[in-house]
This record gives C-alpha cells, structure tokens and sequence, in this order.
C-alpha cells in the first residue's frame, strides 16, 4: 500500500512541476478556450501529451499495465483547449506508448488505447457545453475515475484493484483541483506582472505612453528602422489655461489631446507623454512625407476640436517640431525636433516645422 501511495504522490510532484514550467509559454498570451486561434490549442495539446508522457514514465507497472494520473493533463487539456487540444495529447501519448510495447504483449496498450479514448471523446462532448470552471474539471475527473476504475477493474486481481482503485480516486479529484488552482494563480500571478508593468510604462493622467516607455522605444529605433521620425507637440500658451481655468481643466486638456493623438496616428506609431504639456510620436518605418501629413493633420484637427473640459467647451492650438531621420543618432534626432518645435512656437505658434 506504501508503494502505490508513494508512486502516486510522485506522479502529483511531477505533474505541478511540469504544469508551472508547461505554463511560461503562455503566461504573455490570452487565456485559451477551444475558440483560440488552433496553434495555441495544438501546443497546449502537445504540452499536456508531453507531461502525460512523463507521468507514464513514472508510472506505477503491475500486472502488465502502467498506472498514473496521466488523465489529470488530459482533461486539462480538454478544459482549456477543446477537442483540439486533448486529441493532439491523447494522440501523442497513445504513439509512445505503442512504442513501449515488448515482447508482443499488447493487453497494455489495449486498455491505454481504451481509457483514452473513453476519457477524450466524452469530455470533448461535454466542453461544447461546460464552461472553463473547477467544477467542470471535476465533471471530467469523475469521468476518468470511472473509466480507468473499470480498466483497473478488468486487468487487476481484487487483492490489488481496491487499494490502487481507492488511492488512485484520491488523488485524481486531488490533483484535478490542486493542478486547476495552481494553473489559476500562476495566470492571476503574471497578469498581476503585466498590469504592473504596464503601469510603469503609461502616464498616470492620460492614460498613453509615459517618458519611460517612448525613451526604451527611441532607444531601440537605430536597431529597428534605418528610416523613422519623432514629432514634438506642445500645447500653445497652456500656463495660461491653468492660470485662467484651474489645474483640473488642464488636466481634462491633456487628457483628450492625448486621445485625439493617438486617434489621428496609426497603430505602429507610438504616442506618449514626453513631460508637462509635450507630447512625443514615435514614427518607425516613416517617409519623410508621412511625417508632414501626420503633423499637419493633428495641428488642423485640434485648432478645430472642442475640447470638452468642466469649465465648458475650449479650444486650443498646438505647435510641432518633427524630424527625419537617416542614419542619424536618436539622440540628435529628438535634438532636431526640439529646436524645429522651439522654431515654431518662436514664428506665432499653431504651426510646424520639419527640421532640415
């Protein structure tokens, strides 16, 4: 009894250590369900097959049989995955197993072949139904406890099918619900980072890039793009609308020109808070062309744009200084805009210049 208590404890130890490892793929990427996109499916598939793999090797052998809990991957599989996800392991683990048949004794992969498929395809079935939830996963667990109960059944003698049949239940439901929990707070833990992380890159008040984010951003453009631009905005005379208005209107005045912004760039570009009422667009890949028809265009769309604050309805200008780049060091590059920004603030402002 010591021995198959012992060998499933190991196969538990060896499942939630390759569940936290088996997680890191996925651990920047969105939840999966049987709707994701099939190549996330399939390696979820091929990385449950493995794990299932293992615990075979780890399995206990009596009677000519290997037994694990190699049905906990498998439906967790199902649960995340779909039909997908737990054929592509089902298939996998069934291909080696055949593989480890010697000397034509094939009762074995038989009852493998017959515990699997009675495991899969019905709770393939019932995920077209269920939703992803611990009780679901514990639906499919009682199903596997039912159809390896009756495979044990069948090819153990009585005086070792009750003590396997009863430590192997336990630890099926055990496993089920510790393995469904772990996966939960692995994901709640690296969301939980990336939700920091994206708080430490992203202005507090506006909500778009903070200075932090677009200097790694212009630090990487010498190695990303031979051929880019930044755009400098600045909002004309805004001490004054803090003077005259109060600091929270201001503050609604940045807000929705850093939406209009990014409204009026498009998705490669990246937009940001460069510091009080500066604004930085970082154009990769950009023909100078493209730089004077963005500049142009947000200059004509906020001398134009009501700006909704709690003081009423304002309107502001605003003046750019951009530059384009060839080669040039970043660093001289965001130099070039600054004094084409300083130009045209000096020149009557609500206008742009491209530095030459």
């Amino acid at each position: 009894m010591l021995t198959i208590i012992n060998s499933f404890f190991l196969n538990l130890c060896i499942l939630f250590t390759l569940f936290t490892i088996s997680f890191l793929p996925f651990r920047n990427r969105p939840r999966l369900t049987p709707t994701s996109p099939l190549k996330g499916r399939i390696l979820l598939g091929v990385q449950s097959g493995v794990v299932a793999l293992i615990l075979l090797a780890n399995a206990l052998p009596l009677e000519g049989i290997f037994i694990d809990l190699r049905s906990i991957p498998i439906s967790i599989a199902v649960l995340f995955g779909g039909w997908v996800s737990g054929t592509v392991a089902a298939l996998i683990f069934l291909s080696v197993r055949f593989l480890m048949v010697t000397d034509g004794a094939y009762l074995g992969f038989y009852l493998a072949v017959l515990s699997i498929v009675g495991l899969v395809l019905p709770i393939s079935l019932l995920r077209l139904k269920l939703d992803n939830t611990r009780n679901t996963l514990l639906v499919f667990t009682t199903i596997s406890v039912t159809v390896f109960g009756a495979v044990l059944y069948y090819a153990l003698p009585l005086h070792l099918f009750y003590p396997v049949f009863l430590t192997y239940v336990v630890m099926a439901y055990g496993g089920a619900c510790a393995a469904y929990r772990l996966l939960q707070e692995l994901r709640r833990h690296f969301e939980n980072v990336q939700h920091q992380q994206q708080l430490a890159r992203t202005d507090a008040l506006t909500g778009i890039a903070n200075r932090r984010l677009l200097n790694e951003a212009m630090a990487n453009l010498n190695v990303e793009a031979k051929e880019y631009a930044l755009i400098l905005v600045d909002i004309d005379h805004f001490k004054r609308v803090n003077d005259t208005y109060g600091h929270d209107v201001g503050d609604d005045v940045l807000r929705e020109l850093g939406m209009l912004l990014v409204a009026e760039s498009e998705e490669r570009h990246l937009v940001g808070r460069f510091g009080g009422e500066e604004f930085l667009i970082i154009m990769p890949h950009a023909k100078k062309e493209e730089v004077s028809h963005l500049a142009e265009s947000i200059r004509e769309k906020v001398s134009t744009f009501p700006f909704e604050t709690s003081a009423g309805t304002l309107h502001i200008t605003v003046s750019l200084g951009a530059c384009h780049s060839n080669d040039i060091e970043v660093d001289s590059v965001l130099k070039h805009a600054d004094e084409a920004l300083y130009h045209a603030k000096e020149s009557g402002r609500n206008r742009f210049i491209l530095a030459s």
